[in-house]
């Protein structure tokens, strides 16, 4: 069993001896895929390489070329600010726009004659309307044709998408958590609030085995914990980032959520024995702290 150190002033000093790993690439040093976890990934996932139309292709997690580059030197210590520009586009019909920086979402169209998609933006309250100049089942050129811009920008991606949508995590339904709500939140909805944001990581965590991401990254997604291979543990209050704050009413009940979150870590939690993947040794955590969720008030 793994003690979890919840309290900053022992968090400083204690990191079990462990890297940084939730920045770091996936590499077979951690752990490859065993064969069973490969079939069932396999079960799990559509092959976009096989699409029969535009439309599917589309349905699926795209980042700007530049941008997925960068993001594999980005760690939660990184003090400098980058673009992460993804299109997380649902075949439920809804979006999320770059849940790593200005976040925005909303619903989403695609115009086969003209070949265009439209973004309906809650926050920014406008539309972008895209034209598709390229497409392949990993790599797509756009042109904003909304703003008359003549630039073409190239997303990549997986080409890989679950069959079922409810377990991507960008989907919008997994991210209700993260807006901000318009007057104060009951007890039990600050309490689902957290709920919900540490399901959002579960399913990041699940999605990375299944797609066997090469490099995982949590940079500027919004929590109040800090991730390590084969440790998890509470930010210091200073260190907490104005997009988790931003997910609550205000701070005061951001930080009701936090004193939440540092009695959910002072529970006792069994690490896997002998599981060597950082990822598989952290989501079998998580998933006993979502559960572990209703035993805290």
């Amino acid at each position: 069993m793994v003690k979890f150190f919840f309290a900053a002033a022992v968090i400083s000093a204690f990191i079990f001896s462990c890297n940084d790993a939730g920045d770091k690439n996936n590499s077979a040093k951690d752990g490859a895929l065993s064969k069973d976890i490969k079939q069932e990934r396999n079960n799990e996932l559509i092959y976009l390489d096989t699409a029969e139309n535009i439309y599917n292709i589309l349905c699926q997690d795209w980042v700007i070329a530049d941008d997925a580059e960068a993001l594999e030197g980005m760690t939660e210590n990184s003090q400098i600010e980058i673009p992460y520009r993804n299109l997380c586009l649902s075949t439920k019909g809804s979006f999320l726009k770059n849940p790593r920086n200005a976040f925005d979402y909303g619903t989403w169209t695609y115009d086969e004659a003209a070949k265009t998609i439209t973004l309906n933006n809650t926050v920014e309250r406008n539309k972008d309307v895209y034209k598709i100049a390229k497409i392949a089942y990993d790599e797509l050129t756009l042109a904003n044709i909304g703003i008359n811009s003549s630039t073409n920008l190239k997303f990549i991606s997986s080409g890989r998408r679950y069959k079922d949508a409810n377990a991507e995590p960008y989907l919008l339904d997994n991210n209700r958590w993260r807006i901000r709500p318009k007057s104060k939140e009951s007890d039990s909805a600050i309490h689902q609030r957290l709920k919900d944001n540490i399901y959002f990581f579960i399913l990041f965590y699940r999605s990375a085995l299944a797609k066997d991401d090469k490099a995982v990254s949590f940079w500027g997604l919004p929590s109040c914990f800090k991730w390590y291979g084969g440790a998890i543990y509470l930010k210091k209050k200073e260190d907490l980032k104005d997009n988790w704050i931003n997910c609550f009413y205000n701070k005061e009940q951001a930080m009701q959520a936090y004193a939440l979150a540092d009695k959910l870590l002072s529970q006792k939690y069994d690490w896997p024995k002998g599981e060597q993947n950082w990822l598989k040794l952290n989501l079998a955590v998580v998933e006993l702290m979502y559960k572990k969720m209703d035993e805290v008030r």
